[in-house]
């Protein structure tokens, strides 16, 4: 079997980045952080037999330092420019039997990615077009968690902000955002001095501990071991600064029957999502805060503590999914 692993920013596509606004700093940044995660799903899928692996790179990363792209298995694309990068994806998602991608959300990356790939008959291991949509709205996931009945924070009124307590603790984020990016903790006090953007979204602060699930999705969903998030608090700025396991008994057993109540949203759907969540003093207190339709950075812990490959375990699912 033959697969292509793509990981936008470090894979070449920050050369066709529309965010014109990006410092060097912050692209040189991405691409860095970029290839740790194509690294670990490199690793991970050659502990699976029987895999011919074709990697886009970005020239800047340093492949000599990465055992793995010597491997007989691997061939590795070098990508210096946005044509290189269009050219070689158009010419080996089609070769592949699939494409494993990823991509953040913000600014349509991952739809539009997803859309590219699928118009040159590709087969993708994501979400659909429409699943991806609603899952990069924290707005539009609100209002699909609310429709199956499961918990989630609900999206603040103007008229619901001014009867709130002035100490009442609320979230301010992008309705596209990414991690923690630009999400901020402030009092309703502290809020009437802000004047949010028009993407911002305005929620209940929900206390608790946060974790994350993973859920590789196919015919026969496997929903994986829960991890903590660590989220830090810096000054009213959340910002995400990784997973760690040896989550406690209660709350994976919690968790892990929340992330099952999401399932059905993703009905059809090959690959990985990850769902947020907050576990609070009582069952009834656990909350999703948002869903991400992709591999996300838990799948680096997850590997390292599996016992067989996780890339092995989505191609699985995949094709049993096709068979049926």
């Amino acid at each position: 079997m033959r697969i292509l692993l793509l990981e936008f920013f470090s894979s070449g596509g920050i050369f066709i980045d529309s965010e014109c606004e990006r410092s060097p700093h912050e692209r040189s940044t991405l691409v860095d952080e970029g290839w740790k995660m194509l690294q670990a799903l490199l690793r991970d899928a050659l502990r699976r037999d029987g895999l011919y692996i074709d990697v886009l790179l970005d020239e800047s990363c340093d492949h000599t330092t990465e055992e793995a792209l010597s491997h007989a298995n691997v061939n590795c694309h070098p990508v210096a420019n946005a044509e290189q990068f269009t050219q070689q994806l158009d010419d080996l998602a089609v070769t592949a039997d699939y494409v494993i991608a990823i991509a953040p959300e913000t600014d349509e990356l991952l739809s539009q990615l997803a859309a590219r790939l699928r118009k040159c008959g590709a087969s993708v291991l994501l979400p659909s077009a429409s699943q991806i949509c609603w899952s990069s709205s924290k707005t539009q996931t609100c209002q699909m968690l609310t429709d199956y009945n499961i918990p989630t924070p609900g999206i603040l009124s103007q008229k619901q902000l001014v009867s709130l307590n002035q100490d009442a603790f609320v979230v301010m984020k992008p309705d596209d955002g990414a991690g923690c990016v630009d999400t901020r903790v402030l009092t309703i006090a502290e809020l009437s001095s802000v004047k949010p953007n028009s993407d911002m979204l305005i929620q209940p602060y929900q206390s608790g501990t946060d974790v994350s699930v993973s859920v590789i999705m196919g015919n026969n969903p496997v929903v994986m071991s829960p991890l903590y998030q660590q989220i830090k608090n810096v000054n009213q700025v959340l910002s995400f600064t990784g997973v760690e396991g040896d989550v406690a008994a209660e709350h994976a057993e919690r968790a892990t029957q929340l992330a099952d109540r999401c399932i059905p949203l993703f009905s059809g759907a090959r690959g990985w999502i990850g769902i947020d969540m907050v576990i609070g003093e009582t069952p009834e207190d656990d909350m999703v805060i948002e869903i991400n339709p992709r591999l996300t950075s838990s799948f680096c812990t997850l590997s390292e503590i599996a016992d067989v490959s996780l890339v092995g375990m989505i191609l699985d699912n995949a094709t049993c999914h096709e068979s049926t």
